[in-house]
């Protein structure tokens, strides 16, 4: 991700739009990372451990861009992407369009076991910069932009489509980062 956006800093866009849909993975060390390309101060996350301990993991001065950003999400962001998406939200980094996320916010850690299988067990859960708790309630995206069932399922067995004219989500986030550098002149 850092080099991406180094390579796109250097042809000097003028706004970023990160496709975070259907993104249900990740780890928490790499969310945090990524988000401190785009956030230059302030909380990433806050975890609480089952002893009530709280980590907070803040941006370390060095974000990448401080260019408008869009953030696409929907109820396949779970995870690591509702870590970053909430972080960019919380920080007014970013506008998050699409639909409510996933809603989960714990941090799991797998365990080996002596047949070479393992076994996840939870360790942790997470708030949002603001504390938000969005375990089961999920992200509420700035720009709520719902797709019929005919557009999911074509969007689905058509991914070329995704990020065109021919994805709404995507037309919307268009519309929003327009306005926000209308508003930068």
């Amino acid at each position: 991700m850092g080099k991406a956006i180094d390579d796109l800093e250097k042809q000097q866009v003028v706004g970023y739009i990160l496709d975070l849909r259907s993104n249900s993975g990740g780890l928490l060390s790499t969310s945090v990372e990524i988000a401190r390309m785009w956030i230059n101060e302030g909380t990433i996350i806050s975890t609480i451990d089952r002893d009530g301990e709280i980590d907070r993991q803040q941006a370390n001065q060095r974000a990448l861009t401080q260019k408008p950003l869009v953030v696409l999400v929907d109820g396949g962001s779970a995870a690591a992407s509702e870590i970053l998406s909430g972080a960019l939200q919380d920080n007014q980094r970013a506008v998050l369009v699409g639909t409510r996320t996933f809603g989960s916010n714990t941090i799991q850690s797998v365990r080996g076991l002596g047949d070479g299988s393992g076994l996840a067990v939870t360790i942790a859960k997470w708030l949002t910069p603001k504390g938000r708790d969005i375990q089961k309630s999920g992200l509420t995206p700035d720009a709520i932009i719902e797709l019929t069932e005919q557009q999911k399922q074509r969007l689905q067995t058509q991914r070329q489509l995704l990020g065109t004219s021919d994805d709404p989500q995507y037309g919307k986030a268009i519309e929003v980062l327009s306005r926000s550098l209308q508003k930068s002149l």
